[in-house]
């Protein structure tokens, strides 16, 4: 058995309206069930966007086992890298997220992913940015969840000008270009419906002050994406007890991690050994 060869398993889930949800499992040779870490990854990402495959294999190497995977309608097929399926990206709505993280964490907690690796009573989530938020929602009604890791979280799903939104509804989409040609994603009507309609459930704040498991957040202050103040309303809403705030100077929204020719990670390192310090500090 070699301690220090990754190994990578590929599953398949379905949610309730048969639409795949399709992941990986990565972990170090272990002869015992290791703690989870479920990586939901941002907005325009994917499971093998950027920097979640190294996160991911740098979790597994730190005895941990590292789950990544696509929601059912981010628009990536299978372990393509790049957005594909234009029409399924229109279609998403933040709720149909929340659907599908509860499908991720049933699976693990059931058995059918990771059965015999994963101790399935020590599951933790990590969201960055969007991903964030989905994990903080799920964190705050699944006492499954034992801690809950947020990156540059966002405080709110409702982020449009009121004109973004009447043209929105004047077109039935929102273009994400303004030259179509450029890129041809765009967000669907139902996703403005699905804020307007369950602002209630999807409301961050309120979701913050449910969470009574260990949470840290961690944002960059040099964020234009997702200003640090979010962070802040997240933490000043949430038990404060219990969830760790750290705010990082010079550190923007993708950590100078989208490639790794940008610093080689180092930023990113940075980000991961204080999730990692943190998260064997917390993991009874």
């Amino acid at each position: 058995m070699n301690e220090y060869i990754i190994h990578r398993e590929h599953f398949d889930l379905y949610n309730q309206s048969g639409n795949r949800i399709h992941g990986d499992i990565r972990y170090k040779s272990t002869l015992k069930e290791k703690p989870v870490v479920v990586i939901c990854h941002s907005f325009m990402a994917f499971k093998d966007w950027g920097f979640f495959p190294v996160v991911s294999e740098w979790f597994a190497k730190s005895g941990f086992i590292a789950l990544t995977f696509n929601y059912s309608h981010d628009g990536v097929e299978g372990d393509n890298n790049r957005i594909t399926d234009f029409d399924k990206f229109e279609r998403n709505t933040f709720s149909k997220e929340v659907d599908d993280i509860r499908v991720v964490v049933d699976a693990v907690s059931d058995g059918i992913v990771g059965a015999g690796i994963i101790d399935r009573a020590r599951i933790n989530l990590l969201g960055h940015s969007r991903g964030g938020a989905i994990a903080i929602l799920h964190a705050s009604i699944d006492d499954r969840v034992k801690s809950v890791v947020s990156w540059s979280p966002i405080a709110s799903f409702d982020r449009w000008t009121p004109h973004q939104k009447e043209q929105w509804k004047k077109r039935g989409y929102l273009p994400l270009a303004k030259d179509s040609t450029a890129s041809p994603l765009r967000l669907g009507i139902d996703l403005l419906y699905d804020v307007e309609l369950n602002n209630e459930k999807l409301d961050l704040l309120k979701a913050a002050s449910r969470v009574k498991i260990p949470w840290l957040i961690l944002h960059g202050k040099a964020d234009v994406t997702v200003p640090y103040d979010e962070a802040e309303n997240l933490f000043q809403a949430s038990n404060t007890a219990t969830t760790d705030l750290v705010l990082l100077d010079k550190i923007g929204h993708l950590y100078n991690a989208s490639t790794q020719y940008e610093d080689d990670y180092r930023t990113l390192k940075i980000i991961f050994d204080i999730t990692l310090n943190w998260l064997q500090s917390k993991i009874k």
